[in-house]
C-alpha cells in the first residue's frame, strides 16, 4: 500500500512528546514489511539548523530520509509559520495561530502530492494539527484523492485545537462543513478529524475505551461514542535500534535478559555520576517525564518524605509546570536527586540504572517510558490507566511467572506510596525481582507488531 503520514512532530527532527516518536518509528516499521511509505511535517527552524542533507522536492518542499531507512520525509517550507524559537511558539504578536499554521501545512501537503503525482491509498493524520486532512478528503476532495482513505490517530485528547469560530475560513472548507467542526461554540479541530475520518485509532485499547466515557472524553465523548464502530485502539511500539540495552551506546554497560547482571554495572555508573553511594543497596526509583498534572507527579510530593524515610532513593529527570519544578528544587539533595530539563543520554542511563521506574499518570493514552523500562529490566510502577493498563502486569503476590511491574488504581498520594513500598519489599527478594525484570524484557513491544495491526486497519478500511 501507498501510505502517507502527516504529523507536526517527527523524531529526531522535531519532538515535544510521544507523537514525534510514533511518527518517526511507525513509518519505518511499515516500510520494512514492504509498504510504500512517506512522511510529511513542517520545516521548523530547529530542523534547518541541525539537518543539512535537505534537498528540493518541488516548490515549497524539501526532502530527506528518516534516519536508518529509505523512507522519504517531506518538509513543508513556510518561514512565516514555522521559523520560530520553539515548535509551538506563538506568532510575533504572541497569539496562538495554530489553526492557521497547520491548515497551511495540510493544504501545502495536498498541493505537493498533486505536483509530485504521489497520492496515497492511506492518508494517516496524527492529532489535531493534521485533522484538516481527513476533513478535506471528506468535504472538499480533489479528484486526485478519489482512491484515498483516511485514518486519524488520537495521541492525546487533552489537546484538541480549539479556536474562535471566526477563524473557520482559515480551514478553506465549504460553509456547510462548519457544523461538523463546531463544538461548544468554537472550532474544534480534533472533533472535525473524528467526524471526518474513515477510521479513528487511539494509541491503546484501554485509552480507546476511556475516551468514550464522560470522565475520559474531555468533552468529546458523545462524538466518540457516535463513531465507536470506527474507533480502534492499538498500543504504540518502541524502536529497538534506539531503546535496547544490548546495543544502547548511551549506557555504561550492555546487557540483555540472559545477562541481566550487567544491569548492576549501569546502576553503579548512574549513582556514581550523580554523587550517590553506589554501594548502598537501598531501592532506587527512576522517573523521567513532563512535570504536569496529567503525569500525576503532584501525587508523589505529598508522600515523598515518607518514601525517603523508608530508605528509598529517587533519580528524577523532568521539566514542566513551575510549581512542580519548584518541588523538585525543594526536595533535591540527599536521597532525592533531580535534574530540571531534559537530557536524552540521562534518560537512557536512568532507564538502565534504576531498580524500578515510576509513572503515576492520571491519564496516559499509551505511554512510552514504561515500555522502555520493560525493555531495560526496570519494573514499572504505574497507575492502571490507558496504555499503562495495557502494557504492565502488576505483581499481586501470586503471579510472579507473568507479572512485569506494579500497578495501582486510585489517583491518590496514599495509593502511590503504598504501591512503591510494596515494590520496595519485593525488591529485597532478589529471585523475585530478577524474575519480574526478565518477564518484562522478554515482552515484544517493538513497532513490528503494532505496524502490522495498523496495516490490518488500512486493509479493512480499503475494503
Amino acid at each position: 500500500m501507498r501510505i502517507a503520514h502527516l504529523s507536526a512532530e517527527v523524531t529526531p527532527f522535531a519532538k515535544s512528546g510521544g507523537l514525534g516518536d510514533v511518527a518517526g518509528a511507525l513509518p519505518k516499521a511499515q516500510a520494512e514489511v514492504g509498504h510504500d511509505v512517506t512522511v510529511w511535517m513542517p520545516l521548523y527552524r530547529q530542523i534547518r539548523e541541525k539537518f543539512h542533507d535537505l534537498e528540493p522536492a518541488c516548490d515549497g518542499v524539501l526532502r530527506t530520509k528518516l534516519p536508518g531507512s529509505e523512507v522519504p520525509l517531506f518538509l513543508i517550507v513556510a518561514d512565516e509559520y514555522f521559523d520560530r524559537k520553539q515548535i509551538y511558539s506563538p506568532n510575533a504578536s504572541g497569539e496562538d495561530d495554530g489553526i492557521v499554521r497547520y491548515a497551511f501545512f495540510v493544504r501545502a501537503v495536498f498541493r505537493a502530492m498533486h505536483l509530485l503525482w504521489n497520492t496515497p491509498e492511506i492518508l494517516h493524520a496524527h492529532d489535531w494539527h493534521t485533522a484538516l486532512a481527513p476533513m478535506l478528503l471528506a468535504w472538499n476532495r480533489d479528484w486526485i484523492f478519489n482512491d484515498t482513505k483516511s485514518v486519524f490517530t488520537i495521541h492525546n485528547l487533552a489537546y484538541q485545537g480549539i479556536y474562535p469560530r471566526s477563524m473557520f475560513p482559515a480551514l478553506g472548507l465549504p460553509p456547510d462543513a462548519f457544523p461538523q467542526v463546531e463544538f461548544d461554540g468554537a472550532i474544534n479541530l480534533m472533533k472535525g478529524g473524528i467526524v471526518a475520518a474513515d477510521v479513528i485509532t487511539a494509541v491503546s485499547p484501554t485509552f480507546a475505551r476511556e475516551i468514550t466515557t464522560r470522565d475520559g472524553g474531555f468533552g468529546l465523548d458523545p462524538i466518540l461514542r457516535m463513531r465507536s464502530d470506527r474507533l480502534i485502539g492499538i498500543v504504540n511500539g518502541i524502536d529497538p535500534l534506539i531503546w535496547n540495552p544490548s546495543i544502547d551506546p548511551k549506557i555504561a554497560h550492555h546487557y540483555d535478559a540472559s545477562s541481566i547482571e550487567g544491569k548492576l554495572e549501569n546502576r553503579k555508573a548512574l549513582l556514581e555520576s550523580i554523587g550517590m553511594d553506589a554501594d548502598d543497596r537501598s531501592f532506587v526509583v527512576g522517573i523521567v517525564g513532563r512535570l504536569t498534572h496529567q503525569k500525576g507527579f503532584d501525587l508523589l510530593f505529598p508522600v515523598l518524605g515518607d518514601l525517603i524515610g523508608a530508605g528509598i532513593r529517587f533519580v528524577m529527570l523532568g521539566s514542566g509546570e513551575p510549581d512542580l519544578e519548584q518541588q523538585l528544587h525543594r526536595y533535591s539533595g540527599g536521597r532525592f536527586w533531580a535534574y530540571v530539563g531534559f537530557q536524552d543520554e540521562l534518560a537512557h542511563r536512568i532507564e538502565a540504572g534504576a531498580d524500578a521506574f515510576l509513572m503515576p499518570s492520571r491519564f496516559e493514552p499509551c505511554g512510552l517510558n514504561q515500555l522502555y523500562s520493560l525493555a531495560y529490566g526496570t519494573p514499572p510502577i504505574v497507575r492502571r490507566t490507558g496504555g499503562l493498563a495495557d502494557t504492565v502486569i502488576g505483581y499481586d503476590g501470586h503471579n510472579r511467572d507473568r507479572a512485569t511491574g506494579f500497578t495501582f488504581d486510585d489517583a491518590t498520594p496514599s495509593a502511590l506510596r503504598d504501591t512503591v513500598l510494596w515494590a520496595q519489599r519485593c525488591y529485597h527478594d532478589p529471585l523475585l525481582w530478577t524474575q519480574l525484570a526478565i518477564n518484562g524484557m522478554t515482552q515484544d513491544y517493538s513497532w513490528k507488531h503494532s505496524a502490522e495491526m495498523y496495516c490490518e486497519v488500512y486493509r479493512r478500511v480499503r475494503g
